[in-house]
């Protein structure tokens, strides 16, 4: 269909136009196309006599006029059903609101697709887009000005990112070999080429978090719909990030990171499983409980072996509430009092220590309408600057504990070595669970803002292949070398299907 326009469907239409119900013109001309078919054949059946042999292949021959004569006399109205798809995507002024009785938006409405000469889009087409456009949040394949226009601020450590590597570290050749060859957890080495993602380093990480955080990534190249730049780069999966590469969260002081989103968006098959079916099972409990229907306390499930004196913290300080329901999972012993991860949804309120680093349930408790109680987090990710525990904004989707006073009484708390210490980060917390048991309705708002700003936004499927984009981009835009395949490198399609194996290795090619 040469020189067609591409035009999304919006969020809940449906994809195909209503079959046209004029019939007038084209019946009109069917009669006349019939009728001159049938004058043509009229003298043919006269002269082969009355032979049923002869008068069967005249009427066979007849027919098949017939046919002829009815698509070749029909004209190439656009009201009919077999000019469906011109009418719907050939015509640039053919509306794409396709269902009957919809009403288009009075922002972000569709315009001509503009695209480059390779068949790339150049943008969404869409006139005046703003926060409020509609916008499926499942859709892996928003173009830049969309996701610009639905997730706005999402890009702040982007920014930070290339505005370190403009002002304080050039990323040229000889830093991306010191960054990729270390030694430090480079767990893979990624080529993007030509919207194509390569591999020419592959080591396993601890679970499947190399695999999950790579299908993330190839998932948001391969659904773009613009041009991206050609980049090389490393990837490191540690709980903490690594010089120059991308990694999944950063200490304040580690300036020198790319934060990538977390494998948990693709899938975290140990705990969790896909996290778009994740989403779904979390909405159906939420859709069951309501507000009114979850348990009043504070929940909170985990291993003691990670992030052990937060957590011992914590737990020290709710332990004997009324309001507390904050329990050790001893993986070792059958983990009879684990609750799956959607089940969390039936809790309103949720203690969040954190663990090695950052703790990385925190997406999964941000789709559940509840009220997350924590403090200021010591560990950064793609999007937590993304918090509000301003207690007196009406757009609070967070709870901080007030931090402690200087003398304020502290509990004893052990690192993952052993080693003892005191700590006090947690000693507000029962004034602050008192707080916002007697004052439901806030809480409720808070719940609210969390489902809101969060779960339909900035952690939804389509916040993350927005940013696995937008990151590509800043990070083509500082690096000082040209991006070329030598033929070394693995397509990701082989490494995939190969057993996670590279070229080179046994049975690869």
């Amino acid at each position: 269909m040469s020189g067609s326009t591409y035009r999304r469907v919006p969020t809940g239409e449906s994809g195909l136009p209503a079959p046209s119900t004029s019939e007038g013109p084209r019946s009109g001309l069917s009669a006349r196309g019939a009728a001159a078919a049938s004058a043509l054949a009229s003298p043919l059946l006269n002269r082969i006599g009355h032979s049923p042999r002869r008068r069967w292949a005249a009427l066979a021959g007849a027919a098949t006029l017939v046919v002829i004569l009815f698509l070749t006399l029909t004209p190439s109205s656009e009201e009919g059903p077999s000019r469906l798809r011109t009418a719907a995507w050939g015509n640039k002024n053919a509306n794409p609101w396709f269902r009957l009785g919809a009403k288009a938006p009075t922002n972000g409405q569709w315009n001509d697709q503009a695209f480059e000469a390779g068949g790339w889009v150049q943008g969404s087409g869409r006139k005046n887009l703003t926060y409020d456009s509609p916008f499926n949040r499942e859709d892996y394949s928003l173009t830049e000005d969309e996701c610009d226009a639905f997730f706005p601020g999402l890009w702040k450590e982007i920014d930070r990112s290339v505005e370190y590597f403009t002002t304080k570290q050039k990323f040229d050749k000889e830093y991306l070999e010191f960054v990729c060859d270390d030694g430090i957890w480079s767990n893979a080495r990624v080529v993007i080429y030509e919207n194509q993602v390569y591999l020419k380093h592959y080591k396993q990480s601890d679970f499947t978090r190399s695999q999950a955080a790579l299908h993330l990534l190839h998932l948001s190249v391969m659904t773009a719909r613009e041009r991206l730049p050609n980049v090389e780069f490393c990837v490191n999966l540690v709980d903490w990030g690594s010089r120059g590469k991308f990694g999944l969260d950063r200490s304040p002081d580690l300036q020198d990171v790319w934060l990538m989103p977390d494998y948990g968006w693709f899938a975290w098959p140990e705990h969790v499983g896909s996290y778009k079916d994740y989403r779904r099972r979390a909405a159906k409990v939420e859709q069951e409980v309501g507000w009114s229907g979850k348990v009043d306390k504070l929940f909170w499930r985990g291993s003691m072996r990670v992030g052990t004196a937060d957590r011992e913290s914590m737990k020290q300080m709710s332990d004997g509430h009324a309001w507390s329901d904050v329990e050790e999972v001893r993986w070792g012993d059958g983990a009879t009092n684990a609750v799956t991860m959607e089940d969390h949804c039936r809790w309103k309120f949720h203690g969040f220590p954190e663990g090695n680093t950052y703790s990385g349930r925190l997406r999964y408790l941000q789709n559940c309408r509840v009220v997350i109680v924590t403090h200021p987090p010591r560990w950064i990710q793609h999007w937590t600057h993304l918090y509000n525990a301003d207690p007196n904004s009406p757009d609070q989707n967070i709870v901080y504990v007030d931090p402690p006073a200087p003398d304020a009484p502290s509990v004893l708390v052990h690192d993952e070595k052993g080693n003892e210490f005191r700590d006090a980060t947690w000693h507000n917390l029962p004034a602050t669970m008192d707080w916002l048991l007697r004052n439901d309705e806030r809480a409720k708002l808070i719940a609210d803002n969390q489902w809101d700003f969060f779960r339909e936004r900035y952690i939804s499927p389509a916040s993350a292949t927005c940013y696995w984009r937008k990151l590509i981009k800043g990070f083509a835009s500082v690096q000082l070398y040209d991006v070329d395949l030598s033929g070394s490198e693995t397509p990701y399609e082989t490494w995939l299907l190969g057993g996670h194996r590279l070229k080179g290795e046994s049975g690869m090619h």
